[in-house]
């Protein structure tokens, strides 16, 4: 048996239909700062990777939603044995796009994994903080559509 973040039971077959669901592009939303945010940065050459906590059909998924032209590198935790905030997937992603830590930016939602893990690691972070939930973070953004002007 599967545990719910919760502790209730979950049987095989019914994560495997989740696990396949949840492997859908369409049943993901795109927000609509993501693609001008991504376009304004690639026009910029900024070097971009995807550093996540997640399996091994996100590049997959990434790819069909017409994504994945953006990012040098995608780093998924399933497959680096390695997960945020560990700071070895930080380092290897850096590593992989040919930038130090000191020289990287980390842009992520969640404070513990994203944006504590990545300073630790020894990268510059900005927290995605769309519901406003972390006033008390000063290196945060509401939007993606912030970020070309945060980098200069």
């Amino acid at each position: 048996m599967r545990r719910l973040l919760d502790g209730g039971p979950l049987s095989e077959e019914a994560f495997a239909r989740l696990a396949r669901h949840f492997r859908e592009p369409g049943v993901w939303a795109v927000y609509p700062d993501v693609l001008p945010a991504l376009e304004a940065l690639a026009a910029r050459e900024i070097p971009l990777a995807v550093v996540s906590n997640w399996d091994s059909h996100l590049p997959r998924l990434l790819a069909l939603r017409g994504l994945s032209r953006f990012f040098r590198t995608v780093s998924v935790s399933a497959i680096e044995e390695t997960g945020k905030p560990d700071a070895e997937i930080f380092r290897r992603t850096c590593e992989r796009i040919s930038v130090s830590a000191a020289q990287a930016l980390h842009v992520g939602d969640s404070l513990r994994d994203d944006y504590e893990g990545a300073r630790a690691a020894g990268l510059h972070a900005l927290l995605l903080d769309r519901g406003d939930r972390h006033a008390d973070v000063a290196e945060r953004i509401a939007s993606l559509a912030e970020l070309p002007a945060r980098i200069g």
